[in-house]
C-alpha cells in the first residue's frame, strides 16, 4: 500500500491510501506501530480509517492536524508501516461441488 497523499479536514488529517479495503487485523496492526510515534512527537489523539462511498480508496485519519514538520514525520513513518500491506485484498474462489449421495445400506 502506498500512502498518495494527505488532506486537512476540519480538525482530522486524512492519509489518502492507494488502498481498496483493509481487514481488522490490518487496521490494528497499523495502529500499533503508529501509535509509538505519536506519543513520543506528544499527540495523544489516535488514529481511525474511514472510505468515502465515492471513493476506492481507505483513508487512514489522525484525529488531530499537528505542525508541518512533524507531520511529514508521521507521513514518513506511516509509509513504512503501511509498505507491506496489499492493495488489494486477496481474492477468494470459490468451486461449488456436487452434493455426494450417501451409500444405501442395503448393498
Amino acid at each position: 500500500m502506498k500512502i498518495l497523499g494527505r488532506e486537512d479536514v476540519w480538525i482530522h488529517t486524512h492519509f489518502l491510501t492507494d488502498c481498496v479495503r483493509l481487514s481488522s487485523r490490518r487496521m490494528r496492526d497499523i495502529e500499533k506501530e503508529l501509535l509509538p510515534l505519536l506519543r513520543q512527537v506528544g499527540i495523544v489523539f489516535g488514529i481511525h480509517f474511514t472510505q468515502l462511498r465515492d471513493e476506492r480508496t481507505c483513508r487512514i485519519v489522525l484525529e488531530c492536524r499537528p505542525f508541518a514538520a512533524t507531520l511529514d514525520r508521521i507521513q514518513q513513518h506511516l509509509q513504512e508501516v503501511v509498505r507491506e500491506v496489499p492493495s488489494r485484498p486477496l481474492t477468494t474462489r470459490v468451486m461449488p461441488e456436487e452434493p455426494q449421495r450417501p451409500l444405501s445400506s442395503s448393498q
